[in-house]
């Protein structure tokens, strides 16, 4: 058995902030007349960000332009990354999208200039594929802010072959979206605001394209958590144990590129079934509807070693879940706001701080004495939200 380390006590937001963002949090529902993190039925409120002149629907007649010069560069992931952790301590993480397969092969013409898809409309597709299908048959969609920066539908627009509209994306924290290409996605927000609509050409189309595939893929995202983190050894420990039935994007999301890297045993310490092929399950109960992250696993990724939910808070179920975590060189914790209190109980039974790759992927933007607790501790963090507009 591991040497214990009772005294050990995980890095944890502070509660006098906690209050006020908290206050903070229910006035904004108050303001917007919502309690959703950002409002739904409501998408007037996201309208006023994009100027009327862009609201436009056709694309006939309207002329193309190139928004991304031939030279354009975006920061690698790597520098990236090491910038933020100059900064903060600690390194940047985004939403990534678990099938790229689904990036239309042929940057075909388009009917429509901009998606009548709105954020803040109530979900009304029957299907993913009919949901995408809106962006794929559109050239622009605007997709805001809204209880963070990061949001799944970013995604869903670059996988459809479209470009997002992200107005005040050029206020942001550098680190908040770190993943994305945000210098072409300013340039193209500002050059439609200050000429006018227009179409991308084929090499702005293509930019987005090659750079979506190849950098905002699940599988992408999480090389460059194993890069960064310095993942060691074969056996990785996941454990997230809320995922195995509550959908968290971010949890998922990693815990799907991990699986499918090479070299590695990516153990689930609570399996989430639904995120593998044989899932029998009703899909569209969960977070959703399940859009996008069910069911994507192969079967054959399901990890024999994994340990029943039920016993979880048992006495038997912690000392198994200690020794699965003993056998591991690296344990991810894909919901490090959820599971926090579970990391701390394993250190102090023993396993060495610095095997934990912990993941804040909450809205909630850390505060300052999280962000100082992060910097200092021995395990390594990965946070999605960044101080800012």
């Amino acid at each position: 058995m591991p040497d214990l380390s009772p005294s050990f006590r995980a890095p944890r937001r502070s509660r006098v902030a906690g209050a006020r963002r908290f206050l903070a949090m229910k006035w904004g529902h108050f303001i917007r007349g919502s309690a959703e993190p950002a409002p739904v039925g409501r998408p007037d409120y996201y309208r006023r960000e994009l100027a009327d002149s862009l609201f436009v629907r056709s694309a006939d007649a309207l002329p193309v332009k190139s928004f991304v010069p031939e030279d354009h560069t975006e920061p690698s992931a790597v520098a990236t990354a090491e910038a933020c952790h100059r900064r903060y301590g600690v390194y940047p993480l985004n939403f990534s999208f678990p099938r790229p397969k689904l990036m239309p092969r042929i940057n075909g013409s388009r009917p429509h200039f901009l998606s009548s898809t709105i954020p803040g409309e109530p979900f009304s597709f029957d299907t993913w594929d009919a949901y995408l299908e809106e962006y794929r048959s559109s050239y622009f969609a605007l997709s805001t802010k809204k209880g963070g920066w990061d949001t799944f539908r970013h995604l869903e627009v670059l996988f459809s072959g479209a470009i997002p509209l992200l107005p005040r994306l050029s206020a942001a924290n550098p680190y908040s979206l770190a993943h994305f290409p945000k210098r072409a996605l300013i340039s193209v927000m500002q050059t439609l605001e200050r000429e006018g609509p227009a179409l991308p050409d084929e090499h702005t189309r293509q930019f987005f394209r090659e750079y979506a595939t190849k950098r905002l893929s699940s599988r992408a995202m999480a090389e460059n958590l194993a890069t960064m983190s310095g993942i060691s050894g074969s056996r990785v420990l996941y454990l997230d144990q809320g995922l195995a039935t509550r959908t968290d994007y971010l949890s998922a999301f990693t815990l799907i590129g991990l699986s499918e890297l090479s070299g590695l045993t990516v153990i689930p310490a609570y399996q989430p079934d639904y995120l593998y092929e044989d899932y029998t399950g009703d899909t569209r109960r969960l977070y959703g509807r399940g859009f996008g992250y069910t069911t994507v696993l192969p079967t054959a990724a399901k990890s024999t070693e994994s340990l029943d939910r039920a016993d979880a808070r048992t006495a038997a179920g912690t000392r198994d879940l200690v020794a699965l975590a003993d056998s591991c060189e690296s344990i991810v914790v894909g919901n490090y706001d959820g599971n926090r209190e579970l990391v701390e109980e394993l250190v102090q039974a023993g396993i060495p701080a610095q095997r934990f790759v912990c993941i804040v992927g909450s809205d909630l933007v850390p505060d300052r004495a999280l962000f100082r607790a992060m910097a200092g501790s021995e395990m390594t963090f990965f946070v999605r939200e960044f101080p800012g507009a």
